[in-house]
Formats: structure tokens, sequence, C-alpha cells
């Protein structure tokens, strides 16, 4: 599931670098930042779809949140967006809500 949201997030990053292009469905079909964003868009699902296979829901579906994660980082690192002091806490809630997921009973056992 890890893996399927690094390629989610990436996805999303394509599909911003293929909006700076024209909208024009032909045009479109030709971008190759669209392209590739579909593509990982659809591996990424395919991923998601192993993963509930052999996992719990309640814990892939919250894992997934870390498309968040990787989102922010890619657009700081790639996009030149800005991170400010609330973003950086919403991550790290992020971070925090994960760890009480993946803690799961072990905290009431």
């Amino acid at each position: 599931m890890v893996i399927s949201t690094i390629g989610s997030s990436c996805g999303a990053f394509f599909f911003k670098k293929a909006s700076g292009q024209s909208f024009r469905p032909v045009a479109l079909i030709q971008n190759r930042y669209f392209i590739v964003g579909i593509t990982t868009y659809a591996v990424s699902a395919v991923l998601s779809v192993i993963a509930f296979r052999g996992g719990e829901l309640t814990v892939l579906v919250p894992l997934a949140s870390l498309n968040y994660i990787w989102t922010a980082i890619l657009a700081q690192r790639f996009l030149g967006e800005q991170m400010n002091f609330w973003k950086w806490i919403g991550i790290l809630l992020i971070f925090i809500g994960l760890a009480f997921v993946g803690l799961g009973d072990k905290l009431w056992v």
C-alpha cells in the first residue's frame, strides 16, 4: 500500500505538470505528463487492489493518507511550493494518526 500511495502522488504530480499545457482532447492525449499520470494512477490502483486482498481495510485505508505526505514532498521539491508551519503540523498529525492505527489493539491489550 505504501508503494501505491507513492504512485498515486506521482500521478497527481504529473497531472499538475500536464495542466500547464493545452486542454484540447487531441493535445491532452499527446501530453507525456498526462500519459505518465494516467499510467502511474493505474498501477497505483492495481497495487491497492492487491494490498486490499491481503490486508485489513481498517489499516490500509488510513495508510493511504501517506499520499498527502508524498504529495507535499513532491510539490515542495519539484514545483517550488512552500510548506508553512500549519502544513508541517498537518503532516505530523498524519504520522501520529498512522502510528495509532498501526498499533491498533496493542494499545488496549
